[in-house]
């Protein structure tokens, strides 16, 4: 079965600065996650790109 979301070595960068960096992520259908880590670590930009 194929992954309901997958991430393969996302870069997001904003001109010269990088947000997020060689991410992976794999959830499958029906699975429950969540992204955890402080203020500035990239959360939110990984779940805009997405």
């Amino acid at each position: 079965m194929a992954a309901a979301v997958e991430l393969d070595g996302v870069n997001v960068t904003f001109g010269d600065f990088v947000a997020v960096r060689d991410a992976n992520l794999t959830i499958e259908a029906g699975e429950f996650f969540s992204f955890l880590g402080p203020s500035g670590c990239g959360k939110t930009t990984l779940l805009r790109a997405i």
